[in-house]
């Protein structure tokens, strides 16, 4: 079976989304600029709330916030169906996982796998949960 090819962009209802609120701050609003699509920002009245169907990382440098002023930030920022880590000048919102796939592979793929997951430094589920979304990330286009 052929993928279907289309120019429409994804959409995920926001129910399932991970949700990061806050009072509407120009400089906050400035971590959430120019994401794809697939993101959605709504504000109602003053508070903001942002949509993330999938993590994201913040870098403190890259938006040129001091680092009082970057905590200032993650402390305003509260997070539902997910959570937000302070990690070395950065946010990382992190959705939460609770959902479980089973996929079924032959122990030599299994073996592969393992083995590229080890080269990565990474753990099993965390390098096949990578390799998925990657994949999904391109063949959305995002």
């Amino acid at each position: 079976m052929e993928a279907q090819s289309t120019d429409s962009p994804a959409e995920i209802p926001k129910e399932l989304c991970m949700k990061a609120s806050f009072r509407y701050n120009p400089k906050i609003m400035r971590l959430f600029e120019n994401l794809p699509p697939l993101f959605r920002i709504e504000r109602s009245g003053e508070m903001v709330h942002v949509y993330l169907p999938v993590g994201y990382k913040a870098d403190m440098e890259e938006y040129g916030f001091g680092v009082r002023e970057f905590y200032e930030a993650y402390k305003a920022i509260t997070v539902e169906g997910g959570r937000k880590v302070w990690k070395s000048g950065r946010i990382e919102f992190r959705p939460k996982a609770d959902t479980l796939v089973t996929v079924r592979l032959s122990e030599s793929e299994l073996e592969l796998v393992k083995l590229a997951a080890q080269r990565a430094g990474q753990t099993l589920p965390h390098y096949i949960r990578g390799a998925a979304l990657g994949r999904m990330l391109r063949e959305l286009g995002l």
